[in-house]
């Protein structure tokens, strides 16, 4: 191994110790980096000085912001980190939890916070208003029995590669009252597209978007605040940058450009919309149609065992599951089961259950993702599949015939 070359061991260590200070700067408790770093000096990270280490700590730091996830605030981003090694701290980050519990939402950001340059855009997208669920979905082409069928969100998948993000904008005849013109979302695309009402899931959801059969899945939804109008926020003298945006993503590249320009320092907050289906992006752009993606079988012991832990760590998490809770006690009145409509005064009677398994990728849970249920719909929901667990719709019509 070069010198320079850190181990998986070394990166492991740096990982973890930077989400425990990043949980203790949450919660306002004191910490010393010095210390900490004197520690890992002293133990795993003994080959390593002291400015290493800190370049390393910042290099996680990117690698969170670079995700829209909250960041320690001694330690700022630096990019230079490599494309291998950029994808090994991916990975521990994700099995540490540290994409998926951090204590809630991060704070208010901006859109440079996320999307650092303008060619990181795909483009823009014209929808009838602010966006609802983890999808972004267009018309069909041709003959649906045939792959041509999903042609365009399959070259959104193949920029998406390159491009990941893209700016939803209001338009079209169906445009909602006050949406017309304003910047309402960022989305970060995923790899993976097909039928909307597979990827969706939710029935009703699937119903309202009846009309756009097809859709590219999303990792992570962001609403600019205020909605900024293209005319009379943002300076531009009309909305052409619309041209063709109502059936597909364009890309004309002085007007892209220059409305990154414009929103880089424009205040973006996670959206809480619902989530996409169950599906695994393998980093490769992939078409569904009959099933959802799930992940491979070979080495699917060993994943399922990760994605376990990872769910049931997210699950344990008293701060996202009390918020989760509070939001089912405002909508029932009382601590209600959303699959049996069983209640009770003890929130502790009641569990919070993430219906997406955390195998779609790097991306930010919030309260209203998750489902409240009674223990015995909980178990029920995961004797599915470990990671495609039966829906509340599923579980509704189990309970009507019985609980067989």
């Amino acid at each position: 191994m070069a010198e320079t070359e850190w181990s998986d061991e070394e990166l492991h260590a740096a990982v973890v110790s930077y989400l425990e200070m990043r949980q203790q700067e949450e919660a306002n408790e004191p910490y010393s980096k010095s210390e900490i770093r004197r520690r890992l000096q002293a133990t795993s990270l003994a080959r390593r000085s002291e400015s290493s280490i800190e370049y390393r700590m910042q290099n996680i730091s990117y690698v969170l912001q670079k995700r829209g996830y909250k960041r320690i605030a001694g330690y700022a981003p630096a990019a230079n980190v490599g494309e291998a090694t950029e994808a090994r701290l991916v990975s521990m980050i994700e099995d540490a939890g540290g994409f998926q519990v951090d204590g809630g939402p991060p704070g208010p950001s901006t859109l440079q916070d996320i999307v650092s340059d303008a060619n990181l855009l795909m483009g823009v997208k014209a929808v009838f208003g602010p966006m609802t669920s983890h999808v972004l979905c267009f018309g069909g082409r041709g003959d649906p029995s045939t792959k041509s069928y999903y042609s365009v969100p399959a070259g959104a998948a193949r920029r998406a590669v390159e491009r990941p993000f893209v700016l939803t904008i209001g338009g079209g005849k169906d445009v909602r009252p006050g949406s017309e013109g304003r910047v309402t979302n960022l989305v970060r695309v995923s790899l993976v597209y097909g039928p909307t009402a597979l990827l969706v899931g939710d029935p009703k959801e699937a119903k309202r978007l009846a009309q756009w059969p097809v859709s590219i899945a999303l990792h992570d939804v962001w609403r600019l605040k205020g909605a900024p109008h293209l005319v009379d926020d943002l300076g531009f003298p009309d909305r052409k940058i619309l041209a063709g945006a109502q059936d597909g993503i364009v890309h004309p590249e002085d007007m892209v450009a220059r409305l990154w320009d414009e929103l880089r320092n424009w205040p973006v907050e996670r959206a809480a919309v619902l989530l996409p289906a169950n599906f695994y992006d393998s980093g490769q752009p992939r078409l569904f149609i009959g099933k959802l993606p799930s992940l491979p079988s070979k080495g699917g012991a060993e994943e399922g065992k990760r994605i376990l832990k990872l769910q049931k760590s997210l699950e344990r998490d008293p701060r996202l599951a009390k918020a989760a809770k509070q939001l089912n006690v405002a909508k029932h009145g009382t601590p209600t089961c959303e699959s049996c409509d069983f209640s009770h005064g003890d929130l502790a009677m009641f569990d919070a259950h993430h219906p997406t398994p955390l195998a779609v990728g790097h991306r930010h849970t919030l309260p209203e993702h998750l489902e409240i249920l009674c223990p015995t719909c909980h178990r029920r929901a995961h004797r599915k599949s470990l990671l495609d667990p039966y829906s509340i719709s599923e579980l509704r019509e189990w309970v009507a015939a019985g609980r067989p």
